[in-house]
């Protein structure tokens, strides 16, 4: 799976409204103030992840509500569930 525009946790940020209006920048290019992580960031982050796909936990009890939020959010889940089934390591981040 192509990561280019995939957040952390799933979102196609090309296809996100919060991305598209500049309220969220895209965290694969842009450096997180300290001390204002986004969760799945610092998350994956500290795993060594490329994203929350990729995690033996996921889905996790911490990204529950995060995944029923929108359309685009239950879309990501469905991505990142695709990806943890497939566990093809490395993705391709081209």
């Amino acid at each position: 799976m192509n990561l280019t525009h995939i957040a952390y946790c799933g979102v196609d940020c090309a296809a996100c409204p919060e991305y598209l209006s500049g309220k969220c920048p895209d965290c694969r290019q842009s450096q997180w103030p300290d001390g204002d992580p986004c969760m799945p960031i610092a998350c994956c982050q500290s795993k060594g992840l490329d994203c929350c796909g990729l995690c033996a936990s996921f889905p996790c009890p911490d990204m529950a509500a995060f995944y029923e939020e929108s359309e685009g959010h239950r879309a990501a889940r469905q991505r990142m569930l695709a990806l943890n089934r497939q566990s093809v390591m490395p993705v391709d981040r081209k």
